[in-house]
């Protein structure tokens, strides 16, 4: 691996005035990956480091890249921000658009899938330098020939996805359908087995082949954020079988494990969540679901609080409904917890903010933000916006946090009483500030200093006293976390491609940017990092009526399937796991029903 260090960033402009001439060079596309941030600054430091010396990259402006789905007329075009890495003959091209995870999965199993695009306007001049060059220099302009691959289009070959494919499915039909319980669960439903993006599909129902374009296209999601234009576009995928709008077939896929991370609740502290530190899963639920918009549903004084939701179709949002919320389905049984969704009404609060009946009780109200970036500022801005402090969620990595890091201002939570990001809430770790302030590049110890400023690259091992990142996702005591994972086509030149980039980036995690447990045993920079040691339980997933979505649930190696989000956490032994998840098993505390 090669050192990251700033004086790379003089290296790299020496070794790109080199390769612009280079403009009619033929390309090849290694990787084009679509999907969630959470890996997206590893990913870039793997693809750089496998790129070799002379590499170059850029970044794009913020949402100025296009992720276009032909398949529905007009086409369906969603904004995300990229990286592109090129070699120093720039011959070989490597891509990461980072938009929500389910798009990122709808966009890889597309028939045809998604193309990664953009005017030729805005990929010009010396990029936006969106990953630090403290982690590997400065952007550059792009050669001409690696330009016109985006100006013309490049197909993405694969997801970046913090759910499985058949949780990303799940969520699909839940939101792309009427609101209301799905006929499989019949009484035992909470009514929110579809979430009514689309009057056109029954509760929670894929809709099949040659229906009209009503059926696979539903109303997209808005945002709540004053003055927001984002929305989340909903439309249809399958997973397995074919394509539900082309009828073309769908390749099989195989799921590379990237890493754990573990989802963070994190608020302003001005007002009435100035001393809240740690928060109960029924507490979250009475709250989230709008039974008590207060700051008395936390055990604290009354008053009003903002409450501020993601999207429906965020892999942060399915992770953290199955893990804290509305537990995984277990019909015929009921609905085990509260749904985030409770009291929205989604056909007649898109977008949700703050309309009176989506909190049954107290003086807050509930919003919505499309995005990581608008989730955290909800939190940011919760008191100039509504005058409320605000409590909300969000993977963490120490970009995603950045605007709220090092501030008594603001803070995040232990939940259940187990801290998610250090050993301990009342502090101990070298990197940590302690009571619950929320870390940043300030708080790093000074082994990470640059010229006397704390900076990445910072190894794990100097963050946290053990030496390892997140320790309690790492002991299996903090529930709400999810696998990462790249999705490509199973035995192909694709998939070939895809872990060599995984192997690569995940040495970044141990030697230079935390931002999630490796999945696998890493050795990187003299330490060696044993990879996650738990795993979740695997479930059939299905949709409203009953049908499954993919295959039978398998825990282990390149076989796995099913769904997982929110299943039991179960020990490993550093080999792969074959239990599954009971249909019977109370996802609430992964215990048997008698």
């Amino acid at each position: 691996m090669r050192c990251t260090k700033p004086i790379f960033a003089v290296l790299l402009l020496t070794a790109v005035s080199l390769i612009v001439p280079q403009a009619q060079a033929t390309t090849t596309v290694e990787v084009t990956i679509a999907g969630s941030s959470a890996m997206w600054q590893t990913m870039a430091l793997g693809a750089y480091s496998l790129a070799g010396a002379g590499a170059g990259h850029w970044t794009s402006a913020s949402n100025a890249i296009n992720l276009t789905d032909v398949r529905p007329s007009p086409n369906n075009v969603d904004a995300g921000t990229i990286w592109i890495v090129w070699n120093a003959k720039a011959t070989e091209v490597w891509s990461f658009i980072k938009v929500d995870s389910v798009v990122g999965d709808r966009c890889y199993f597309a028939q045809p899938q998604c193309s990664v695009n953009a005017p030729s306007a805005n990929l010009t001049g010396s990029g936006a330098g969106q990953i630090s060059s403290a982690l590997w220099g400065a952007d550059t302009a792009m050669p001409a020939n690696v330009a016109a691959l985006f100006s013309n289009g490049t197909s993405v070959t694969a997801a970046a996805t913090d759910i499985r494919p058949e949780d990303a499915a799940f969520a699909a039909c839940r939101v792309n359908s009427a609101l209301g319980a799905g006929s499989y669960g019949g009484h035992a439903s909470d009514g929110l087995d579809g979430l009514g993006y689309n009057a056109n599909n029954a509760a929670g129902v894929c809709p099949g082949a040659s229906l009209s374009q009503g059926h696979y296209v539903g109303t997209p999601i808005k945002s709540g954020y004053p003055g927001s234009t984002t929305v989340a576009n909903v439309l249809s995928f399958n997973i397995t079988g074919v394509d539900p709008i082309t009828s073309v077939p769908v390749p099989k896929f195989t799921v590379v494990e990237v890493g754990a991370t573990p989802v963070v609740f994190i608020t302003a502290r001005a007002n009435h969540l100035l001393s809240l530190q740690n928060a109960t899963d029924v507490q979250l639920q009475s709250a989230f679901s709008g039974t008590n918009c207060d700051a008395s549903a936390f055990g604290l004084t009354a008053g009003g609080i903002g409450i501020f939701l993601r999207e429906p179709l965020s892999g942060t949002m399915n992770t953290t409904e199955a893990t804290v919320f509305r537990k995984p389905d277990v019909y015929p049984g009921g609905i085990i917890g509260l749904s985030q969704e409770a009291n929205v009404d989604a056909p007649v609060n898109n977008p949700l903010a703050g309309q009176s009946g989506t909190c049954l009780a107290g003086a807050g109200a509930r919003y919505r933000g499309i995005g990581t970036g608008e989730a955290v500022k909800w939190v940011q801005n919760s008191n100039a916006n509504i005058g409320m402090d605000g409590i909300g969620y969000t993977f963490f990595s120490y970009g995603n946090v950045g605007s709220i890091s090092n501030s008594s201002a603001y803070g995040y939570l232990q939940l259940n009483g187990v801290d998610p990001i250090f050993s301990s809430y009342s502090g101990g770790d070298p990197g940590q500030p302690g009571g619950g302030t929320v870390p940043g590049h300030a708080n790093l110890p000074a082994a990470c200093d640059i010229s006397g400023v704390p900076s990445f690259p910072c190894p794990e091992k100097d963050i946290w006293k053990g030496g390892l990142s997140f320790p309690n996702v790492r002991n299996g005591t903090y529930p709400a976390w999810s696998i990462v994972r790249l999705v490509s086509t199973t035995g192909s030149s694709n998939l070939t491609k895809v872990e060599a980039l995984v192997n690569h980036s995940q040495q970044f995690v141990v030697t230079s940017v935390p931002d999630y447990i490796p999945f696998k045993k890493t050795v990187a920079g003299g330490t060696t990092d044993p990879g996650l040691l738990y795993l979740r339980s695997h479930y059939e997933q299905y949709d409203g009526a009953g049908n499954f979505l993919g295959a039978a649930p398998v825990n282990k190696g390149t076989t796995e399937a099913g769904g997982d989000m929110g299943g039991c956490i179960l020990k490993t032994t550093g080999k792969t796991s074959t239990l599954t998840q009971d249909v019977n098993a109370d996802f609430f505390n992964c215990v048997t029903r008698p």
